[in-house]
């Protein structure tokens, strides 16, 4: 388990990371992206050849990139299968050493494998290392300037809102890892392996594929916690559905078929803190001040009715969301911050990715506030479990809503 990062995470598309970039800087992305397909293959890699990683909007050069289908995929058509020594990994000692703990097993010796790679010459680097340093560098919030990160805690009512910093990743590095806080290359691995990683894995192409919980069409052929071996299988995504030519692959973060150890209310604001986007519907959130947990998703599942609804997880009460509307009221003041021509020294790129969080942020609030559910306060009499951990009760099953707690003889009692 990954404890750099407080849980198992999976990759984050490359695409999603950089809002806009320079002509010049996109043909540089397209030549590394088809150096590294072709090393990938000659290294005895599988990609399927009905796909292709282009812009999401062919017509716009500053659009994300995604892996779309050239042909028609059948469901179970292998995506791609990538040979474990192609991947960036911990070394063989490290991951056998059993006096390692497992803190150490993991982010430690992946980091310090990409800090090896980005060490090596232009020759001697992988198309993989290559295709890893050109990334944008801070992306992910826990990397943000001093000035962005104080921002964003405002914009939060420092913490009162989601997500909830709960982890210093850098000062996580430099206990755990004896790492250098100082050597911005060194950061800049962490955080590539915090937002990309998939357990101690950095594994190329895999981690081009973008993430739509509403949209997942791919999923592991080989589970790691189940003890598949995939040092020898290799690392292998297959289709999970058909696919029509065209259309988009997506893979999920945090529903996929391998995310056994999720927490279900990782929601939207976890997304964002750890990967630095916003994603689309549906979408999680959870306030934990206010004791107030919620999916939106289009009506019917249909984006096409262009309306929104929110589904309570559990049976929203009065007093919480009377909480959300003091802290809807307060972000629209701080909404008018907006309009004004800068902040201080925060970077462009994280005002802009600040502002887009801040839009789903409040859009999440008002949907709830314009909701008609029934409000009940049974879930102010219930423990610190209250978002109920199985995410399968409704706002509708008000009556059948409790905790299951021990009493002092150690006994289960409703």
């Amino acid at each position: 388990m990954s404890l750099l990062r407080g849980f198992l995470l999976l990759t984050l598309a490359a695409a999603s990371a950089a809002a806009a970039v320079s002509e010049t800087a996109n043909d540089t992305q397209d030549v590394l992206i088809s150096d590294l397909i072709d090393w990938l293959r000659a290294n005895g890699s599988f990609i399927n050849d009905k796909l292709q990683i282009r812009h999401i909007n062919p017509d716009d050069p500053t659009s994300p990139r995604g892996l779309f289908a050239l042909e028609p995929l059948e469901a179970g058509e292998t995506v791609c299968n990538i040979p474990w020594d192609l991947m960036i990994k911990p070394s063989k000692n490290q991951v056998n050493d059993e006096e390692l703990s497992e803190r150490e097993n993991s982010d430690c010796g992946t980091i310090n494998a990409v800090i090896e790679e980005f060490s090596k010459s232009e020759t001697d680097m992988t198309p993989y290392g290559k295709y890893l340093i050109s990334q944008p560098r801070g992306y992910t919030l826990g990397f943000w300037s001093e000035e962005g990160k104080e921002l964003f805690w405002k914009m939060t009512d420092d913490e009162k809102l989601p997500p909830v910093w709960f982890e210093d990743i850098l000062e996580d590095w430099e206990e755990y890892c004896d790492g250098d806080v100082e050597n911005d290359d060194h950061i800049f691995a962490v955080m590539l392996v915090k937002a990309r990683a998939d357990y101690q894995y950095l594994v190329p192409f895999y981690d081009m594929m973008n993430h739509n919980n509403g949209k997942t069409n791919v999923a592991h052929k080989y589970d790691p916690y189940r003890g598949d071996p995939i040092d020898k299988t290799g690392y292998e995504m297959v289709t999970s559905k058909p696919i029509l030519a065209g259309e988009e692959l997506y893979n999920s973060y945090n529903h996929c078929t391998i995310c056994q150890h999720y927490y279900d209310w990782f929601g939207t604001p976890e997304m964002f803190l750890h990967f630095g986007f916003v994603e689309g519907y549906p979408q999680r959130w959870l306030f934990d001040f206010a004791r107030v947990k919620f999916d939106l998703d289009w009506k019917d599942g249909d984006e096409g009715t262009g309306e929104v609804v929110a589904d309570f997880l559990v049976p929203p009460s009065e007093k919480g969301m009377d909480l959300l509307k003091n802290e809807f009221d307060r972000l629209e003041k701080f909404g008018q911050m907006r309009e004004k021509s800068s902040n201080g020294d925060v970077p462009e790129y994280e005002l802009k990715s600040l502002w887009e969080y801040y839009d789903a942020l409040s859009g999440a609030l008002r949907y709830a506030l314009e909701s008609n559910a029934t409000l009940v306060d049974d879930v102010w009499s219930m423990d610190e479990d209250w978002w109920v951990k199985d995410g399968t009760l409704k706002a509708d099953n008000a009556d059948e809503h409790c905790v299951r707690l021990s009493n002092e003889n150690g006994n289960d009692e409703l």
